[in-house]
């Protein structure tokens, strides 16, 4: 079966993906979300940006059908799954 982290387009565009977002969403709320991210404040900006801290911190410990039902949170520990994660919040409305 295809996982996500298998249409990860690359730490290239993802670079080039957060900094959209980080002119507007590099903030208080980003380093708050990237305490509880493990550090990650590139995902952060952009959950930030996506979802905003009262969802950010929500979602970041929901099970997710496109995480293959696992947390956001579960997917910070393995480069395979920060890949699923990345390519999750690049895709998220």
């Amino acid at each position: 079966m295809e996982q996500l982290e298998d249409e990860y387009p690359g730490d290239s565009d993802w670079n080039v993906f957060v900094r959209l977002y980080e002119e507007d969403y590099l903030d208080d709320n980003a380093r708050t979300l990237a305490k509880v991210m493990d550090g990650y404040l590139d995902m952060a900006v952009v959950l930030n940006g996506k979802r905003g801290l009262e969802e950010g911190l929500w979602w970041i410990e929901q099970k997710v059908p496109a995480l293959g039902n696992k947390r956001p949170a579960d997917c910070l520990k393995n480069p395979k799954l920060i890949k699923r994660l990345r390519t999750a919040l690049m895709r998220m409305p």
